[in-house]
């Protein structure tokens, strides 16, 4: 089964932000680039299933990719 990965983005630490010294004590933010200020990074992986993810990406949010849309058409042709 494919599942979504989303962890979180090295680049801003998942803060979704940026932060940059200008001069001595002036900082400007802005959204990273890296992640578009989410926070997160997602990613597709296959496997066996969820426990087999997890191990793979403990500290990650991992969902089943399509699962909703199954459910969505089930419930359309009752």
């Amino acid at each position: 089964m494919e599942y979504e990965i989303h962890t979180e983005c090295i680049e801003c630490d998942g803060h979704g932000t940026i932060e940059t010294r200008v001069s001595v004590d002036r900082y400007t933010k802005r959204d990273c680039a890296y992640c578009d200020g989410s926070g997160l990074i997602m990613h597709t992986e296959i496997y066996d299933s969820e426990a087999d993810a997890k191990s793979d990406y403990p500290q990650s949010f991992i969902r089943q990719r399509g699962a909703g849309r199954v459910a969505a058409i089930d419930k359309a042709s009752q």
